[in-house]
C-alpha cells in the first residue's frame, strides 16, 4: 500500500496509513501520516477498527482503501465508502471440500465483503472466483491491477556489487522471486533446467525468496544433479531484487492452482517487466493479466514441463527475441502500472 498511499498524497489527497508493527524510522522519510499498532493480532486489529471508526466521527473522512478483508473485518457500521482489495490468495475454491475452520474463514471473508461499497479484485481471475465462490454480485467487483512500488532510489553500490559476486560470468542467468512453496512451481523449473543445462553449461538459475519447501526443493535439484547451477539466496531487500531484475536475462515463475491457495496476479511479472526483463508464466490463476503472450513474455501450459523446456529454450537461444519482449514489457508497465497513473483508477471508485 506504500506506493497507493504516496501517489494518492501526491494527487492533493490527505492521507492517513493506519498500519501494523512498531513504528519504523523509515515511517519519518514518508510525506502522509502514519498510526501504527502492535501487540497480540486480535487485539491489534479489534484497536485499529476502534480508532477507524472514532476518525470517522470525528473527522471529514472521504474514504477508507483496506490492504484485505482482514483490516475490516472488526470494524463497525460506519457511513463512508469502504473499497476492499481482493488478491485471490485468501478465497479457497472449493468451499465443500474444506473443513470447519476454512469454511469459518470464508464466512468472515464475505462479513467483511459485505462492509464494502466495493471490492478491488486484482485480476479477471480473482473478480471470477469471488462471484464463483462467495456468490457476490459481479457489480459489488471491479477489477484494477496493483500499481509498481520502485525502489531504485535505495540502491546502494554495496548491494550492486553483492549481486555482481553472485552471478559472477554466469550467462545465460533465469530468475525466480516467489516464496518456496510447492504450488509456485520451483520443481516444474528445475526438471526444465535439468534438460537445458547441457546446452547451456554456464547456466545459472536464481532462486530468491524463502518458505516451508526450501529443503524439498533444494534436494530434488541435487537429485537430478543441477545444483551447481542454482544460487538459493534466501530472503532479499527490495533493493536487492531491483538489481537482480535489472542484471538478469530471464524471469520465470510457474504456478499451478491447489485447494489453499492461488496466484491472484502475478505482480512479480509486472516488476520483471518493469526492468526490461523478458517473462515465462503459467496459465494459472490471474497471471494472464499481467503476461501479455507473445508480446512481453510467453505463458506455458500448467504444469507442462515439456512446454516450460520449450519456452525457456525458445527465449534463451533467440536473444532477440528476448530483448524484444522485455522492452515491451517495460513500455507496457510504464503505461499501465505506475502508482501515479494507476492511483486515478482507485480514487474515481468514489465519485462512481
Amino acid at each position: 500500500m506504500t506506493g497507493m498511499a504516496s501517489a494518492m498524497y501526491k494527487s492533493g489527497k490527505d492521507i492517513l496509513v493506519v498500519a501494523d508493527g512498531k513504528n519504523d524510522e523509515s515511517d519519518r522519510i514518508e510525506t502522509y501520516s502514519i498510526k501504527r499498532f502492535n501487540g497480540w493480532k486480535p487485539i491489534r486489529r479489534i484497536k485499529k477498527a476502534k480508532y477507524i471508526s472514532q476518525l470517522c466521527n470525528t473527522r471529514n473522512i472521504e474514504a477508507i482503501y483496506a490492504d484485505s478483508w482482514k483490516s475490516i473485518e472488526y470494524l463497525k457500521s460506519i457511513d463512508v465508502p469502504i473499497f476492499v482489495l481482493a488478491h485471490g490468495t485468501e478465497i479457497q475454491k472449493n468451499i465443500s471440500n474444506l473443513n470447519f475452520y476454512k469454511k469459518f474463514k470464508q464466512k468472515r471473508i464475505f462479513s467483511s465483503y459485505s462492509k464494502s461499497k466495493k471490492i478491488i479484485a486484482n485480476s479477471n481471475y480473482t473478480k471470477e472466483l469471488i462471484k464463483e465462490t462467495l456468490k457476490i454480485k459481479a457489480n459489488k467487483i471491479d477489477i484494477i491491477h496493483p500499481g509498481i512500488d520502485i525502489y531504485e532510489k535505495f540502491i546502494q553500490q554495496h548491494t550492486i556489487q553483492k549481486i555482481k559476486g553472485i552471478i559472477n560470468n554466469s550467462h545465460p542467468v533465469i530468475l525466480t522471486l516467489a516464496r518456496l512453496e510447492l504450488r509456485k512451481g520451483h520443481k516444474l523449473i528445475l526438471d526444465a533446467l535439468s534438460r537445458l543445462t547441457n546446452k547451456y553449461p554456464n547456466l545459472l538459475y536464481i532462486i530468491a525468496g524463502d518458505g516451508p519447501s526450501k529443503k524439498e526443493i533444494k534436494e530434488y535439484a541435487r537429485k537430478l544433479q543441477i545444483i551447481d547451477n542454482i544460487r538459493f539466496l534466501g530472503w532479499i531487500t527490495e533493493p536487492e531484487k531491483s538489481v537482480l531484475l535489472k542484471s538478469t536475462n530471464l524471469f520465470i515463475m510457474t504456478p499451478h492452482l491447489d485447494n489453499e491457495s492461488v496466484e491472484g496476479f502475478g505482480m512479480s511479472f509486472i516488476d520483471a517487466a518493469f526492468h526490461a526483463l523478458a517473462t515465462i508464466g503459467t496459465d494459472s490463476g490471474g497471471i494472464p493479466d499481467a503476461i501479455i503472450d507473445g508480446k512481453t513474455g510467453l505463458i506455458a501450459k500448467t504444469s507442462d514441463v515439456n512446454d516450460i523446456t520449450a519456452k525457456i529454450n525458445e527465449l534463451l537461444s533467440n536473444p532477440k527475441k528476448r530483448i524484444a519482449l522485455g522492452k515491451a514489457g517495460q513500455k507496457n508497465a510504464l503505461e499501465k502500472f505506475q502508482w501515479d497513473n494507476k492511483v486515478k483508477e482507485y480514487l474515481n471508485l468514489i465519485y462512481n
